[in-house]
């Protein structure tokens, strides 16, 4: 079989990592991409190239495709995974900070695809697999800006699948729950950055509360393996969420309705109120 080519996207640790090393593992050529190149360097292989750059910078992006086209001749594979949580209320996380959040988690996205699909067109052939998030169908209180973020790849997402089904393109959305990776422990550094009032210390240590359990939750590879399956499959899957918790989250939301929902969710993070 010819060799596939890969991108991935936010591949020094985390989900990232764990889903570049298992496409390599099965045959796949993987351009690893990340800003921390020392971080890439330690899974460098004769199946993984690592490439560092920041996915808000359009310049860096447009000389990483070229590269691999001039290389590789083709992109098969683009997972947009690269991102960061920022916490916080709505009202208490600067608007710098929320600009940043969707620069890196929504537009970093869509830098990446509108670079890979003229390639992929050209071919008719390729899967895009965006990661989202179970907060990409809800959200709850501090969580804001984030689950924002991720309720745009949703939309942006399912567009662009309607746009590309015609030309042999899949567009996949994967949606994991609480995952044990770096994510949880940057995302509560971020949180201590943001300086709240008072009256918002009881939904900060129901935040901490909500994430206390992150220890426990499987590792990334649950993650890769579910992308794996869906970049080998004839007819992969419109939107995955595992593990369980996620599905279980995004089930209870619709079923509940809002008003209960939010009950719910306020009863977990043991707030008063």
């Amino acid at each position: 079989m010819i060799q596939q080519i890969a991108l991935v996207t936010g591949a020094s640790s985390g989900i990232g990592r764990a889903t570049a090393e298992l496409l390599a593992r099965n045959g796949y050529y993987v351009f690893a991409i990340a800003r921390r190149l020392h971080r890439l360097e330690e899974i460098r292989s004769d199946q993984i190239e690592p490439i560092q750059l920041d996915v808000t910078d359009g310049e860096a992006i447009r000389m990483a495709v070229d590269h691999v086209i001039s290389t590789k001749g083709k992109i098969d594979i683009l997972v947009n995974n690269a991102g960061f949580g920022q916490l916080g209320t709505i009202e208490c996380v600067p608007m710098e900070a929320a600009h940043r959040q969707f620069e890196v988690n929504v537009f970093g996205y869509a830098r990446f695809m509108q670079a890979v699909l003229p390639h992929m067109r050209a071919r008719k052939s390729g899967c895009i697999v965006n990661m989202t998030s179970a907060m990409g169908k809800m959200t709850t209180p501090g969580f804001g800006w984030y689950s924002a973020s991720k309720h745009a790849i949703e939309a942006l997402t399912d567009a662009v699948r309607g746009e590309v089904m015609n030309q042999g393109i899949d567009v996949v959305l994967i949606a994991p729950g609480l995952i044990r990776t770096e994510f949880v422990p940057r995302q509560l550094e971020l949180l201590d950055t943001i300086a709240h009032p008072t009256v918002y210390h009881e939904i900060l240590n129901g935040l901490r509360h909500l994430l206390s359990n992150e220890p426990q939750s499987p590792g990334p590879a649950i993650i890769a393996q579910a992308v794996l399956r869906a970049v080998t499959s004839s007819n992969p899957p419109v939107r995955r969420a595992l593990p369980l918790d996620s599905k279980m989250a995004v089930a209870a939301r619709w079923l509940f309705g809002a008003r209960l929902f939010a009950w719910a969710v306020r009863q977990r993070m043991k707030l008063k109120f």
